[in-house]
């Protein structure tokens, strides 16, 4: 506390942030969780230090790291900040409404997995409204862990702390060239075969860039123009026209129905796992626990536009 201050001015959100950025170890991670600048996320992590008179992180040019009197206070507020967050959003817990389910999805598969996801869960569960909460990957993951979203479908994250996941299915990666491309009548493209090609690359939100990245690296697809492009469709009518090779995770082959170029599996498969989460620390109320069962039983039938596939 600042000397001769009566009392403390500390707000939940600053706490939140401190809890998240511990978690992460990054500012620019932690900000992304709540849509703000990384050094946004500094400044409040400072005014919190400075009022509690505490330094609870070291800080380097290339890694932020809790004190040790960050990890003491981190011990006791983590479990105060989820305690207080349950209370103050109270229709994803007990006292929610009892045929209403949050489930939080990334923007991707909001656009691809989900549509038959729910159709199938408004069949069997027709007493049960799912309400979509469409974010970016990382907000997904902090409204689970905050419990304003009871679910949520996710490309595997590097973190799960505080959550618990069922893999739903593999998500492979796919080559998307225009009919007349010289490898439009393969049945599967190996990476290697992508030398020299211009290419255009999915930039999600699920980082699919960096894994896409990673593969051409490690099969030696090297030097080839790169464009990278948010929009699975933009992807794929780029590559229709003939202006590239688009990659693409198999799932987001959904939203490329109408396009006339050819969507073709790259071997050696490099795959993700679409995954169902929630909080470990609570149990889910009886219409979240039927939707979740649900979906996990059905997955490979319902999951990666229409296709069975073994998660």
């Amino acid at each position: 506390m600042k000397d001769g201050a009566p009392s403390l001015s500390v707000s939940l959100h600053q706490l939140r942030l401190f809890v998240t950025l511990a978690r992460h170890r990054s500012f620019t991670r932690a900000g992304d969780d709540f849509g703000i600048t990384q050094s946004a996320v500094s400044r409040s992590i400072r005014e919190l230090e400075d009022e509690i008179a505490l330094r609870l992180f070291d800080r380097t040019t290339r890694q932020v790291a809790l004190t040790d009197t960050g990890r003491k206070l981190l011990a006791r507020i983590a479990p105060l900040v989820e305690e207080l967050e349950a209370v103050l959003r109270p229709r994803a817990q007990e006292g929610g409404e009892p045929g209403v389910v949050n489930l939080a999805s990334s923007c991707g598969l909001t656009a691809s997995v989900l549509p038959a996801m729910l159709a199938s869960c408004r069949e069997r569960l027709p007493d049960i409204t799912v309400v979509v909460m469409d974010r970016p990957q990382n907000a997904v993951l902090q409204l689970v862990r905050s419990g304003e979203a009871e679910l949520g479908v996710v490309i595997a994250p590097d973190n799960l702390d505080e959550l618990a996941a069922e893999p739903l299915a593999a998500d492979g990666l796919a080559a998307v060239v225009s009919a007349s491309h010289r490898l439009s009548a393969a049945p599967r493209i190996d990476w290697q075969q992508l030398r020299g090609t211009p290419m255009l690359l999915l930039d999600d939100d699920t980082g699919s860039v960096g894994v896409i990245e990673a593969a051409l690296a490690l099969h030696g697809v090297t030097g080839a123009v790169r464009q990278k492009l948010t929009q699975a469709a933009a992807v794929a009518r780029m590559a229709e026209a003939g202006l590239g090779v688009g990659i693409l995770p198999m799932h987001a082959r959904a939203a490329c129905d109408s396009v006339q170029g050819r969507i073709i599996p790259l071997v050696p498969d490099t795959s993700r796992t679409i995954m169902l989460v929630r909080r470990k620390s609570r149990a889910l109320r009886a219409s979240a626990a039927n939707v979740w069962s649900h979906i996990v039983a059905s997955s490979s039938h319902t999951l990666i536009a229409g296709q069975a596939v073994e998660a």
